[in-house]
């Protein structure tokens, strides 16, 4: 995404000078490499709702237990015990099983998605157990990297913005939505950006939430 970020300040600079100066202190933000959409997913599912340091740690703990290439086979050839053990717990078992399966045995079934629009994405993600809307939302703006994706469930970036724009906390979901508009068609980069404000304000830690 860093070939956009020139555009985004373009466009922020006409339309909402908070947050272009948010991104003007923030600097481009570069993302890393991505994983395969399957152990994409999985990293989503171990993450939800836990913070950056503790879903890295579990996260670290399954890839020594299966192997950084590791395929779904790996992961529903081994004991819920063996999965629980490496601090998943049992809900999240179940559901890294569920993606595991839904995957196929190549995997071919999240492949197809990269020719999918956001919405079929969602769609189909969104039928796996596990898998709500939020964690859909990640794998689109972190695995596929599409650039007009806004969270509206994640409590993150509801700080962030209330903070900013003194949005209250409790607003309906059309408020946040329409909050957004303005930054479209740069949304995943809004968000990205007003994540990275959360993490240099003292006030809020690094905790994601939702699924």
């Amino acid at each position: 995404m860093k070939h956009y970020h020139s555009d985004f300040l373009s466009h922020l600079s006409s339309v909402d000078a908070i947050l272009h100066k948010v991104v003007m202190s923030n600097g481009e933000i570069l993302l890393h490499d991505t994983d395969t959409p399957f152990r994409h997913l999985v990293r989503i599912v171990v993450g939800q709702q836990l913070s950056v340091k503790a879903a890295s740690t579990i996260y670290g703990r399954l890839e020594h237990l299966v192997g950084k290439g590791y395929e779904p086979n790996h992961i529903l050839e081994l004991e819920d015990d063996v999965l629980k053990s490496i601090g998943l717990s049992r809900s999240k078992t179940i559901y890294i099983k569920g993606v595991s399966e839904a995957a196929g045995p190549n995997c071919e079934n999240f492949n197809s998605l990269l020719e999918k629009s956001n919405e079929e994405v969602i769609k189909d993600l969104t039928d796996i157990k596990g898998i709500g809307i939020w964690s859909a939302q990640m794998f689109l703006m972190f695995q596929m990297r599409r650039l007009d994706v806004f969270a509206t469930s994640d409590l993150g970036l509801k700080k962030a913005i209330s903070l900013l724009y003194g949005v209250p906390m409790d607003s309906n979901e059309r408020v946040w939505v329409d909050q957004a508009k303005i930054w479209s068609p740069y949304r995943t980069l809004a968000s990205i950006h007003l994540w990275k404000y959360l993490e240099t304000d003292k006030n809020f830690g690094k905790k994601i939430v939702g699924h």
